[in-house]
């Protein structure tokens, strides 16, 4: 057997044109392969059929051009052409999968601003990805091993070198022609069955785009969209957008004054994000606290908080203190500490005479926070270290009132408190550890492990809220303070969108969104608010409470108590207002009603990018 493997190897290495086709073939069969698995492994995550041609069309095609370019390399390029794009490719197969399973979103280069932070709450729970992933990757470094190995010696013989310029042109133009036949036929919204030139156009969602599109066409365009290429190749025409923009801004209607408009002017706001507290935990035995300030305060029983950038926490941050969606791909940093935002929830109240400052757990590296919120007009960002909390004791939100004081001061004041108790991962968290038991005897004998978990998280927040209410009393403060309380998303730590689903009632990715929003003020009675709400209406709405010197034409929601919005918009360009459900990626036809809502909807996401990536309001007097 070992003489006959011998004999085999040495037909190979000595034959050159063999070794040729083999390397060749192994190198294109790896690139064809990568993507194949990763399809075929979630192809239940996309409404694009695997069978579908688009992607097949640009797989093949794309697989082809790069061993055709690799080709016509001298041996040391082609073999290091060859080690880098297949061990790069192989890697992004497996970082595809892994997000897939942590985040449930395939991969975009425009989560990298935040990969950094990212980082900081990797688990190894989030390794725990299907065999055949780990199978894909280490057969891909192997292949790509021996293709490398394969690479005959000496020059490219002229045939080999034709053949390459041959196919090179000819794949570049079938990637056109398939694009041009299938995805370039741009109507309203609603496209087709699965909406395919839509998607492709806006590409705004990794786990519709890729099946789509095939791991290469994704790839490529996915860079383009998000460094800008394409927006430097037609930089001529952001003139033009500007005066867009200025046309749109210029004819909207402000929100018409209201009963509730100054209703909260002078009096102190404290807004405070809940990390991952979700509908379904609010109850009189685990959060006692929140429950009392849902029961006797304003309740938006329908508000939603979409999950529009892969930093969930950071995405509505973002939305509730600018009032603005950032742009799902082609996000910078410098998009968030500089450009400016004059309209801000902090700025706005600076103006009136307020005191603005911000309390997290994490370092103002995280997310750039210390930058970003002195950008939104905080004018500090205090950080556990800046709180003297012990490193011990970071995970636990009553170390927040360390920083009471400071929270307090300078009347009238703004505080802005991120909390952080609830964050995942749960398991062999500290936070688990002090309160799992509690919470395991308190619920029933069979409960997920994991709903367990998030019962304990949620419970350490709700003793920082009611500790925070009994300081305010005390102190004569709450007479003057209003409470602004909402999630930053759903509870997705469970890892496992079935069992909230279930929890909620709901059997829809995007109304699983769905999540707590209240404000408290001790002398305004209770009342339940059934008009649908979304993230981006907390801002305008605040603003109309607080009377501050703003009409709302620069956002993208609108006050809750006008006449207008009451629809949640969705990051796939679903919406839901409360009677209608459009599933923008179902088979249904839409109604005149329904496509002009559509356009609607949209128009007002891409002025709110557009905002953004040209830095608008630097712009303007």
């Amino acid at each position: 057997m070992k003489e006959k493997f011998l004999k085999i190897k040495d037909l190979v290495w000595t034959n050159s044109r063999l070794r040729e086709f083999l390397s060749s073939g192994l190198f294109f069969c790896l690139l064809v392969g990568l993507d194949v698995l990763l399809r075929m492994l979630y192809q239940g995550a996309a409404v694009t059929r695997f069978l579908s041609p688009i992607p097949w069309s640009f797989t093949l095609s794309w697989a082809l051009l790069l061993t055709a370019l690799v080709r016509l390399l001298p041996q040391r390029g082609q073999r290091i052409a060859m080690g880098v794009l297949g061990s790069a490719f192989s890697l992004l197969f497996l970082t595809h999968a892994l997000l897939a399973r942590a985040k449930g979103t395939f991969f975009s280069f425009s989560i990298l601003i935040f990969a950094g932070d990212g980082f900081k709450f990797l688990d190894p729970s989030y390794l725990q990805v299907r065999k055949l992933v780990w199978i894909g990757f280490f057969c891909g470094i192997a292949v790509t091993v021996l293709s490398v190995l394969l690479v005959q010696p000496g020059k490219r013989s002229r045939r080999s070198r034709v053949v390459s310029l041959i196919l090179i042109p000819l794949c570049i133009l079938a990637i056109h022609l398939n694009k041009r036949a299938n995805l370039s036929d741009r109507l309203q919204i609603h496209v087709d069955s699965h909406q395919a030139s839509l998607l492709y156009e806006d590409f705004t969602l990794p786990n519709e785009c890729l099946p789509l599109a095939g791991l290469y066409q994704y790839t490529f365009r996915d860079f383009c969209i998000t460094y800008g290429i394409y927006d430097k190749l037609s930089w001529a025409g952001s003139n033009d957008t500007i005066k867009a923009l200025d046309s749109w801004y210029a004819s909207r209607t402000p929100d018409p004054d209201n009963a509730w408009t100054g209703r909260y002017a002078g009096k102190n706001l404290i807004l405070i994000q809940l990390e991952a507290i979700d509908t379904w935990m609010i109850t009189e035995e685990f959060m006692p606290n929140l429950y009392r300030l849902q029961q006797e305060g304003l309740d938006f029983t329908q508000h939603y908080t979409p999950l529009y950038l892969d930093a969930g926490t950071f995405n509505t941050e973002m939305i509730v203190n600018t009032g603005l969606v950032s742009p799902f791909t082609g996000s910078t940093s410098s998009m968030y500490n500089r450009n400016a935002y004059p309209d801000s929830l902090a700025h706005l109240m600076g103006q009136a005479g307020y005191t603005a400052s911000s309390f997290h757990r994490s370092g103002a590296d995280v997310y750039n926070r210390g930058e970003i919120h002195k950008n939104w007009g905080y004018g500090a960002y205090y950080s556990g270290a800046d709180m003297d909390i012990p490193a011990s004791r970071l995970d636990f939100d009553t170390e927040l009132m360390r920083a009471y004081d400071t929270m307090t001061a300078g009347e009238p004041f703004l505080s802005f408190i991120i909390t952080y108790s609830a964050h995942g991962p749960y398991q062999n968290s500290r936070v688990s550890e002090a309160y799992f038991d509690w919470a395991a005897e308190r619920l029933p004998q069979g409960t997920d492990e994991m709903l367990i978990h998030a019962y304990a998280h949620a419970w350490e927040t709700d003793l920082f809220l009611g500790r925070l209410y009994a300081r305010l009393e005390a102190d004569g403060l709450l007479d003057n303070t209003v409470l602004a309380l909402y999630a930053d998303h759903y509870d997705y730590y469970t890892m496992n969108n079935s069992l909230i689903m279930e929890q909620k009632g709901v059997w829809d990715p995007n109304l699983i969104t769905r999540t707590p929003f209240l404000i408290y003020e001790k002398n305004t009675p209770a009342e339940k608010v059934d008009k649908v709400t979304s993230s981006y209406d907390v801002l305008p709405t605040l603003v109309n409470l607080f009377g501050l010197d703003n009409d709302g034409t620069h956002y993208v929601g609108n006050d809750i108590f006008s006449p207008n919005g009451g629809y949640a918009i969705f990051a796939d360009y679903s919406w839901y207002d409360g009677v209608t459900y459009w599933n923008a990626l179902g088979n249904e036809a839409p109604t005149p009603e329904v496509m002009a809502r559509n356009e609607e909807l949209r128009e007002r996401l891409q002025i709110s990018w557009d905002t953004m990536k040209l830095n608008y309001f630097s712009k303007t007097p």
